[in-house]
């Protein structure tokens, strides 16, 4: 089963207009760069994220099959966001959640559930009416499964850890009929031989200045423009590298993995005629328990909801038009100060 990618970026300088400030933010990005991945460069990234990766005898990954009914869904992982699902159809192949485990033992999954709205009106037509509430007839499955990384990854393969059903009531009607909005936590135990901090050192981003925090992510936001603007491959080599790799110690990526991601993350970064979508209609949302901030997509069109603020517009290699929604994490690590800016999630 071929693995995904979900890329996070973040930065903490600003960018400034006009020739005469182009030496200070030079001198400004070189200092953030002492400090984030001084030694990493679009050339030797690939090389430099093998040297952190551990394989061992047994690679197990998590997956989750979900099927749902009469419903859209979100689902967190250790208050991760891992999957979002807002049409009436069901995903029939198995969504990794490695990458929101990040040591063994209990972990926690949650599930929101909405209305369909007008999704029955759009895909059948008629008579159909806008769903405003759940109903009694709303249901989730989901199965946590676990594979051997070194093994076949096919269906015979599966080890399931655990299923759980959404809740009726006596007579059978979903818990929640009638309201518009539902949501559930439950508990999966998981074992993995590596043992990560991730978000977990960062600050409860709650608790510091509202105005400033949005500030900051906002210039993050800024920042990430200019370097795709500027096609500036070493720069989001050294940003990317530490969110990257937990992408790549959690999914055990040989040599091949990390070429073909990298390869991936550069034909999109030198695609010409790039524009870029404002920031304005956004919303913050905490996640991680209050450790992540992401500015994301007020717009709950279907194309749009769900996704990060980052919008860039362009052709790909075949002619067609395309996007690159991105969802960008941003963390404040214990011990750092918030004027000085915010730092990936790692």
């Amino acid at each position: 089963m071929k693995k995904s990618l979900t890329l996070f970026f973040a930065i903490s300088i600003l960018f400034a207009c006009g020739q005469e400030k182009k030496s200070a933010i030079t001198s400004d990005k070189e200092k953030l760069f002492i400090i984030q991945n001084p030694d990493i460069n679009s050339k030797n990234f690939v090389l430099k994220l093998l040297e952190k990766v551990k394989h061992y005898h047994k690679e197990p990954i998590y997956y989750m099959r979900i099927g749902k009914a009469n419903c859209v869904i979100e689902v967190l992982v250790n208050d991760y966001p891992i999957h979002n699902d807002y049409e009436l159809s069901n995903y029939a192949t198995p969504i990794e959640i490695n990458h929101c485990i990040l040591k063994s033992g209990k972990q926690k999954l949650t599930y929101r559930l909405y209305p369909t709205g007008d999704l029955m009106k759009e895909s059948y037509g008629g008579d159909e009416e806008t769903v405003t509430t759940l109903t009694d007839f709303t249901s989730v499955s989901i199965k946590i499964i676990q594979m051997d990384n070194k093994g076949e990854q096919k269906l015979k393969d599966e080890v399931v850890v655990m299923q759980h059903n959404s809740l009726s009531d006596k007579s059978g009607k979903f818990v929640a009929s009638g309201k518009p909005y539902y949501e559930y936590t439950f508990e999966f135990q998981a074992e993995v031989p590596y043992n990560l901090e991730g978000w977990t050192k960062g600050q409860d981003l709650t608790k510091l200045d509202e105005k400033m925090l949005e500030k900051k992510a906002l210039d993050f936001h800024n920042m990430y423009q200019k370097i795709y603007e500027n096609q500036d491959a070493d720069a989001l080599a050294k940003i990317e590298f530490n969110a990257i790799k937990r992408q790549a110690l959690v999914y055990y990526y040989n040599k091949e993995d990390i070429t073909e991601m990298w390869n991936e993350v550069l034909k999109i970064l030198l695609v010409k005629n790039k524009t870029f979508e404002s920031i304005d209609q956004y919303k913050i949302v905490f996640f991680g328990d209050k450790k992540i901030l992401m500015l994301m997509q007020k717009n709950l069109n279907i194309e749009f909801r769900g996704f990060g603020m980052f919008n860039m517009k362009y052709i790909n290699e075949s002619g067609v038009n395309s996007s690159m929604l991105s969802g960008i994490d941003l963390s404040l690590p214990e011990g750092k100060r918030l004027e000085n800016g915010l730092y990936v999630a790692g």
